[in-house]
């Protein structure tokens, strides 16, 4: 019989879809004009305990683990770990940021719920 992993803060992001706003712009990735971000949008699916978090997420560079970009902090509530809650944020700033892969790096109360590879790229004139 199967055992459940009850160890552990039990957060984590299942999916993500990183796009920008205009579809002109491209299906996937954060757009980059002469070297800033365009408006794009991140969505994504967290399981966890029931209950109110403080989520955010943030862009890291892959290599020295810097903090790029350190998104806004909002209010969560998820359903459970029985089912998946869904989040959407249209990301206005206008950061500097080299075409390239960086990492997302997601955070629910606090506690990471996992890292994933995104693309920027530079949007043709």
């Amino acid at each position: 019989m199967p055992i459940a992993d009850t160890k552990g803060p039990q957060r984590r992001v299942l999916a993500i879809e990183v796009r920008p706003v205009k579809p002109s712009q491209g299906e996937a990735g954060i757009p980059l004009s002469r070297g800033r971000t365009l408006p794009f949008t991140v969505r994504r699916q967290w399981i966890a305990p029931a209950g109110h978090y403080a989520e955010r997420f943030y862009i890291v560079d892959k290599d020295s683990r810097e903090i790029i970009w350190e998104g806004p902090e909002r209010r969560q509530t998820t359903w459970g770990l029985q089912g998946a809650t869904e989040e959407k944020t249209t990301v206005e700033d206008s950061i500097r940021l080299n075409p390239g892969s960086y990492l997302l790096v997601f955070a629910l109360g606090g506690v990471s719920g996992g890292e994933f590879d995104v693309e920027a790229f530079e949007v043709p004139a």
